[in-house]
């Protein structure tokens, strides 16, 4: 009789043990799955574009075109950092990319020497991250 009683015992401790296994584990399972979820979703930065529009305009404020613009940060042209040119086009507009030279997570981007037909005329802080504009009179 005694040796039934333990028997029964250790079979509902079996079956008890079996169920809270299997419920950890699919907890454990459950957990995982959120937490690659949440971790996949708030990772889905994109990077926007870091853009620089230079206009260049003559002293009655008419766009020029077929100007060269070029933006320079450096202590002399042999030791540039950030040395770009464009043509002006119809508008007198320039147009600068610098997504290849902008880092995500990095604090502020340049603050650029502006020459028009290698004339110094200004200069434009560009954004991270955003359209930076600016127009120059010549």
């Amino acid at each position: 009789m005694l040796l039934c009683k333990v028997n029964d015992f250790v079979e509902i401790f079996e079956i008890k043990a079996h169920y809270t296994m299997k419920t950890t584990l699919k907890n454990i399972f459950l957990f995982t799955t959120l937490l690659i979820l949440v971790s996949s979703i708030s990772s889905c930065y994109k990077k926007k574009d870091t853009i620089a529009n230079i206009t260049v305009l003559n002293v009655n404020n008419e766009p020029m075109s077929n100007l060269e613009v070029r933006l320079f940060y450096g202590t002399n042209a042999d030791s540039a950092r950030i040395d770009k040119t464009a043509t002006t086009g119809g508008g007198g507009t320039a147009i600068f990319n610098f997504n290849e030279l902008y880092k995500s997570g990095q604090a502020g981007f340049a603050v650029l020497d502006i020459y028009v037909q290698g004339s110094l005329v200004g200069i434009i802080k560009i954004e991270e991250e955003m359209t930076s504009d600016e127009t120059v009179v010549i």
